[in-house]
């Protein structure tokens, strides 16, 4: 009984040295980091999805407190209002403008500020992705 206690504490040791020798630790710091920033579009009135907004995001990469680079991208809401915008290649914080127009002119134009940090839990140590999944956009109808 001593000697089957003795193999299973030796088989457990074994497999736990062998599953810690497997695991990678993530990297502290990434070459390069991309955001991707979810929402919805809809109206404020009623909160029917509105198709077709032209959604807009501007980031500005930030070195001791200035801007270094600028990069912009667009994508249109789906039929339900939907959204995500995916941009790569930053190597330090950035701050971000997403604003919300119809090109229709219907409904007024809509904006959001933000500072990326590349920290915190929408932060994907492994990927270097940092994930923005509430940038939602209630518009209201222009007054005729």
């Amino acid at each position: 009984m001593k000697l089957y206690f003795a193999n299973m504490i030796m088989l457990l040791s074994v497999t736990m040295a062998a599953l810690s020798c497997s695991k990678e630790l993530p990297p502290e710091r990434h070459e390069s980091y991309t955001i991707v920033v979810s929402g919805t579009a809809s109206d404020k009135a009623d909160g029917t999805p509105l198709q077709n907004i032209e959604i807009h995001l501007y980031t500005a990469e930030l070195l001791a407190g200035e801007e270094v680079k600028i990069s912009t991208s667009q994508v249109h809401t789906d039929i339900n209002g939907l959204f995500t915008l995916i941009l790569a290649g930053f190597s330090e914080p950035i701050s971000c403008k997403i604003t919300a127009s119809d090109p229709n002119s219907v409904y007024s134009t809509a904006q959001q500020e933000l500072r990326i940090p590349w920290s915190g839990p929408s932060f994907d140590i492994y990927t270097g992705y940092f994930y923005v999944n509430d940038c939602d956009f209630y518009m209201e109808k222009k007054i005729k």
